[in-house]
């Protein structure tokens, strides 16, 4: 089988540090170039990672060769792109979060699902062994039924001018660290609330910058995710069931190196489970390319649709200040599993 050619638009931080790196890693899979704001700093990322340079992010969708983009652009520009991309029969591996707003995301989905093309939302965390023990541990009722869950992820504030702080480019917490936690919380629980309570705040900046919503689901299980980029370093999910809890210390970045590990408490009794360290981001662009290879891209389409309802809700429950229900919004049908 021919490697998947994967072309880049963007020469973010990310990309450079972690995911072309991990992308030129990957069996199977080849990187055709990089597209930038203008051509020299696309060259001169080329050349770091001994890739082509693309004259502009145009250039990578039309080339022939190229099967699928990977968006490292700020997330006021991921539908636009990842809809061209799309309109050219190419898949999309996009960075977090998918688009700015609901009806973009389901724009994108319903694109992908008419040409059957693959779109990934580049959530890696969840390819960690670390998170796919807890999910399992869950599953298999370590700490009996779940009763709660809170997820936290916040870091101390971006320079004035960082991309992240701009709302012409759908900046913000929720569309950044925010939207970890509202991933994290439906891979864990394996399954997607039914009513959500959030308050954002912008503190004098152009976007949101600190958050919180309580997600509820059926059967009196909740969920109370906390976010913000005016904080003190925290990364961390913990479990509560009715037999016992389980602690993540770093539940979303996860350095390749970090031998991570899982403390199960029962009973008062505390049991840290030490686990092997992995590079989340090599076993993200193995995820995309076998789902590309094997067509069976749906499932992720439906939880990305999914995932973006959530974010609409905490978006309407904050700006209205009140309760939001997910039926609310006119597709939403309720399923229970996630997974």
């Amino acid at each position: 089988m021919p490697p998947l050619r994967i072309g880049v638009l963007g020469a973010a931080k990310i990309a450079h540090r972690s995911s072309v790196p991990a992308l030129l890693a990957t069996p199977g899979i080849e990187v055709a170039g990089v597209a930038a704001r203008d051509f020299a700093r696309a060259r001169e990322f080329a050349d770091v990672h001994g890739i082509a340079a693309y004259a502009d992010y145009r250039s990578v969708i039309d080339d022939d060769d190229v099967d699928a983009v990977y968006i490292p652009l700020p997330v006021g520009l991921h539908a636009e792109w990842a809809l061209a991309a799309l309109q050219s029969g190419k898949h999309v591996l996009c960075e977090k979060s998918l688009a700015g707003s609901y009806d973009e995301v389901r724009d994108i989905v319903a694109a992908a699902r008419a040409d059957h093309l693959v779109v990934v939302e580049n959530f890696m965390c969840e390819r960690h062994p670390q998170n796919e023990f807890v999910r399992a541990q869950i599953a298999d009722g370590a700490v009996g039924p779940i009763r709660h869950a809170a997820l936290s992820f916040g870091f101390p504030p971006f320079p004035a001018d960082d991309l992240r702080n701009s709302r012409a480019l759908a900046g913000g917490a929720l569309n950044d660290a925010g939207a970890y936690c509202v991933d994290m919380a439906a891979f864990y629980l394996g399954r997607w609330p039914t009513a959500v309570t959030a308050s954002l705040a912008d503190a004098d900046y152009e976007v949101d910058v600190i958050g919180s919503a309580l997600l509820e689901y059926t059967a009196g299980l909740t969920a109370a995710v906390s976010f913000g980029f005016l904080h003190d370093y925290r990364n961390e999910a913990r479990i509560w069931g009715d037999s016992g809890q389980i602690e993540i210390q770093r539940a979303f970045s996860i350095p390749a190196d970090r031998r991570p590990d899982v403390t199960i408490t029962r009973n008062t009794v505390a049991d840290r489970i030490d686990l092997p360290p992995a590079d989340q981001f090599a076993l993200q662009m193995g995820y995309f390319r076998d789902l590309v290879a094997s067509g069976n891209g749906a499932a992720e389409l439906e939880r990305r649709l999914r995932h973006a309802a959530v974010m609409e809700a905490v978006r309407r429950s904050a700006a209205q200040h009140r309760r939001v229900t997910l039926d609310e919004l006119a597709d939403w049908t309720p399923p229970e599993v996630s997974r």
